[in-house]
């Protein structure tokens, strides 16, 4: 178990009035995780251009090198724009990557247009190795640090969420619907707290999210849930079930911003009160045992 946890949002759709911030439709937050003497940095995510998360990181006196490793949510550009920049950004031989093994796929969308929405050019495998980035691709929970581990694919137990029929991929040479298996977070437990879950944009559905949580630590509450929850869009219907469903895993607060979608955030707010929390560039939450 970790003795504290400090979660800062480095890229998001918005910032704060006051701050040198950049702003950009993606998501990056940085993980300091304590226990004992030992400090632990790691991102998940790195938005959508290196150049807004390179900013906003000194913006922020946060210097690459400092980070340890790096957790890719799932392919969208959004959240893995300039990844291999980043990685070199950090100096770093053997820089550890952890992703699920389909991140690489083709993905893609025909509204308006066909569009490659999934890792770009310039960010393959090959790139984030060359730049010295050692990856770890695992379908199953993956450990960051004592403390931290990825959540792994995440299985689709309601029947209210989940990507929908826009995202595509191709199988055996024919473009089907991309259930995007790759669509995980980070859960940290902290001592004495319960278990933090991070999420990058939820697209396996946050409900979903925090079944997960409850079966791989049962018994342990939920503090608080940190991410987009790609609810933009969303029907009245699935907006009230997504909320009762959070308020069953009785988390203490929610941090939600990116593509939560402003309907979703307002409900949010009407019903938990001063637990919810937007998100925004510079928002800092920290998690400390008793």
């Amino acid at each position: 178990m970790l003795d504290s946890l400090e979660i800062l949002t480095l890229v998001e759709d918005s910032v704060p009035m006051k701050g040198d911030f950049l702003a950009e439709h993606g998501l990056s937050f940085l993980l300091t995780a304590k226990k004992g003497d030992r400090v632990v940095r790691g991102l998940l995510d790195v938005g959508k251009s290196p150049e807004v998360l390179s900013h906003n990181m000194e913006s922020l006196g946060i210097a690459p090198e400092s980070v340890d490793f790096l957790v890719l949510s799932h392919c969208h550009y959004d959240h893995t724009g300039g990844v291999a920049r980043f990685v070199a950004s950090t100096g770093k031989e053997n820089f550890p990557v952890a992703a699920h093994p389909a991140l690489f796929r083709p993905h893609f969308r025909v509204d308006p247009v066909l569009s490659s929405i999934g890792v770009q050019t310039g960010d393959e495998r090959e790139a984030m190795e060359a730049a010295g980035g050692k990856l770890f691709l695992s379908t199953g929970p993956f450990p960051l640090a004592p403390g931290l581990s990825t959540l792994g694919e995440v299985p689709r137990l309601t029947d209210f969420e989940g990507p929908g029929s826009s995202f595509l991929t191709l199988e055996n040479g024919r473009a089907v619907p991309d259930p995007l298996p790759d669509d995980t977070g980070i859960a940290a437990l902290v001592r004495g707290r319960g278990v933090v879950l991070v999420s990058g944009c939820s697209h396996s559905g946050i409900v979903n999210m925090l079944k997960r949580v409850k079966e791989l630590y049962p018994g342990e509450p939920v503090e608080g849930v940190i991410g987009g929850l790609h609810l933009v869009g969303a029907t009245e219907d699935k907006m009230q079930k997504t909320l009762a469903g959070i308020k069953e895993a009785a988390p203490k607060w929610v941090a939600a911003g990116h593509c939560t979608g402003f309907p979703m955030m307002c409900r949010l707010a009407g019903s938990l009160g001063d637990a919810f929390k937007p998100l925004s560039v510079g928002k800092r939450i920290v998690v400390e045992a008793p």
